[in-house]
Order: structure tokens, then sequence, then C-alpha cells
């Protein structure tokens, strides 16, 4: 149904109202809405850390130094 995406505030209006009327009736959906919402809530208060400036580069010049494989089995 739509119950993440009215989690996450992503229904028009009348989406909302819809799926509003359908939760006042249905238990199932109402809770798993309520559990997403309390997902969604967790995780927009997660921390997230600046990485350190040198990061990047380091990461690109692994990158440069893998070589890609060809798709296909193992030789």
């Amino acid at each position: 149904m739509l119950t993440g995406a009215y989690a996450l505030h992503a229904l028009s209006d009348d989406e909302r109202e819809e799926f509003e009327r359908h939760l006042a009736e249905c238990g199932s959906c109402a809770r798993e809405t309520a559990e997403l919402t309390a997902t969604a809530a967790r995780l927009g208060m997660a921390v997230s850390r600046t990485p350190r400036p040198a990061l990047r580069e380091e990461v690109l010049r692994r990158v440069a130094a893998v070589r890609q494989q060809t798709p296909g089995p193992p030789p």
C-alpha cells in the first residue's frame, strides 16, 4: 500500500487524505505506518561525520590502482 510514502510525507494532499481514511479502518496498515514513521524519525536523527580532507584523494588513488575485470566468469 502507501505506508512508506505516507511515513516519508511523499503523498499528494489527495493521496494523503484518502490513505488516512484507510488507516482509520485498517489496523495492519496503521501499525506498519507507525513503525515506518518511527524508523524514519530515528534515521533522521542519525549523526553524520565529515570525512577527513584527504579521504577523497585516497579513495580516488586506490580506485585508479585497481584493474577493472571484464564481465563473465573468472578465467
